[in-house]
């Protein structure tokens, strides 16, 4: 792999961002994504090699949490260091791929086929341990098709830089791409700038027991407790699938929420509510008639960024998130007709987590660390998780991505034609924004499901009428 030369571009102050005050520390990984350009005129001189590396300095110049490293303090807190004389380089490298651009449509553009065609980077292990050699914050792949199309691979450390963060940097790369070729600055925008709203200040008055979305366990090594909440099932019995839902559709989804009576007046759901509740009762009911779960009451549960109800700003790095969950009985679950019931259910648990609420579970999880760090737990940010995310509970959750920019980055000849991300938590949906329309001014008219199953809930969720009436496979794994 290529290490990025920084040169005098690197940013000469150093940093320093505390990254186990925020619940981002949970997730230990990398993300990965692939974009796809489509063949142009002016694909390839855009994309030239040359004008990449130089355009990335420009884009890192800006982003020091991208040139950085974990260092454990002796307190056992986490932080991101940037020292710009010892620079944790991100990795750029490129190659000439045999595989054409319009084969990769052929086939929907499918991650595992692009995986195939060695057109990825390895994913690495993002788990932070005390004795674990540097790892890149950002690594990056560009493959030159044999048509004339590119693919770009990128992927960052998702506790430093979550997938918003990702793909706006993605795009700023972009706009310093285009600047180059007229000497022009670009300036960072608001999202990357600044990482204090992932910071919660804690009193340190923390309540006796913690919320019911997270847990914490100082008795198992991290390896146990991976593995008691892992449900055993063999690689090859796992399907990762993306399909697409149109905007028009899930619009007659939410018509028919607010047409069925179930609502107050005054009262009203969001289109994330109806999308959650939807993806939720077609993928529980599939568990259920795929035999994979017993029959039983399911735990629902959405992805809930809390800066707003904290009151942090709303926009720059760093994102404190909990998993909303709500248990619904096997009735609401299993007849398709409750939809507006279970949506109203998905937006009132939504509404139910209060400032006053998240503020508590943030002191607890502070104070819960402290005492594993004074404790001598060696590695107490590898102690934590949200208790939807067993795959032993009858669970299922979605979160809404929708206005994630992963279709922003015009490096000149214009947007990439589609991205994919990669899904591998069975029951765990994410949803992604489509591709631009091909006419019109809309950023997108569909959004793409990620859904990953055991194979006989994979086979009953494509064999449900309601979800065949509204969503159409786009690729499959």
């Amino acid at each position: 792999m290529m290490h990025v030369d920084m040169g005098e571009h690197a940013p000469r102050a150093a940093g320093s961002w505390l990254i186990t005050g925020d619940t981002q520390f949970m997730f230990q990984f990398y993300k990965p994504c692939f974009q796809f350009y489509a063949p142009g005129p002016q694909t390839l001189e855009c994309m030239a090699a040359a004008r990449l590396r130089r355009s990335l300095v420009a884009a890192l110049g800006g982003c020091p949490q991208l040139l950085g490293r974990f260092r454990i303090h002796s307190d056992r807190s986490v932080s991101v260091e940037y020292d710009p004389a010892r620079i944790n380089s991100p990795t750029l490298e490129f190659q000439s791929a045999q595989v054409a651009y319009a084969d990769l449509a052929a086939d929907g553009f499918s991650y595992a086929v692009a995986r195939q065609h060695g057109l990825d980077i390895p994913i690495q292990d993002g788990t932070i341990r005390a004795a674990a050699p540097d790892q890149p914050m950002l690594m990056v792949k560009v493959a030159y098709l044999a048509d004339g199309g590119v693919a770009l691979f990128a992927m960052t450390n998702h506790v430093a830089f979550d997938g918003n963060a990702m793909f706006s940097f993605i795009a700023h790369w972009a706009r310093c791409n285009q600047a180059l070729a007229h000497g022009a600055h670009v300036e960072l925008p608001e999202e990357l700038r600044s990482y204090a709203a992932a910071q919660v200040t804690t009193t340190g008055n923390a309540p006796d027991e913690g919320p019911v979305e997270i847990s914490v366990d100082a008795s198992r090594t991290p390896e146990e407790i991976g593995r008691s909440i892992t449900r055993a099932v063999a690689p090859g019995d796992v399907r990762a699938h993306v399909f697409r839902i149109s905007v028009a559709a899930l619009a007659t989804l939410r018509k028919r929420v607010e047409d069925s009576g179930v609502l107050a007046a005054g009262e009203w759901v969001s289109t994330n509510s109806v999308l959650t509740a939807f993806v939720a009762q077609c993928v529980a009911q599939a568990n259920t008639d795929g035999c994979v779960y017993e029959t039983g009451d399911w735990t629902v549960f959405q992805s809930l960024d809390m800066r707003r109800r904290l009151g942090l700003a709303e926009r720059g790095l760093g994102s404190p998130l909990i998993l909303a969950e709500c248990t619904v009985g096997h009735d609401e679950i299993m007849d398709a007709d409750q939809l507006p019931l279970l949506t109203r259910r998905v937006r009132r648990t939504a509404d139910r987590y209060s400032g006053a609420y998240l503020q508590q579970a943030m002191e607890w999880m502070a104070a819960s660390y402290r005492r594993l760090a004074e404790g001598d737990v060696a590695e107490p940010w590898r102690h934590f998780w949200f208790t939807a995310l067993d795959t032993n509970r009858r669970a299922v959750g979605v979160s809404c991505m929708n206005r994630i920019p992963i279709y922003r980055a015009d490096f000149g000849a214009g947007r990439p034609a589609m991205a994919r991300s990669f899904n591998p938590r069975p029951n765990y949906v994410i949803v992604f924004p489509g591709p631009p329309p091909a006419y019109g001014d809309a950023e997108y008219d569909e959004f793409h499901l990620y859904v990953t199953l055991e194979q006989p809930a994979m086979d009953a969720l494509c064999a449900n009428p309601a979800w065949a009436a509204v969503c159409s496979l786009v690729s499959a794994h």
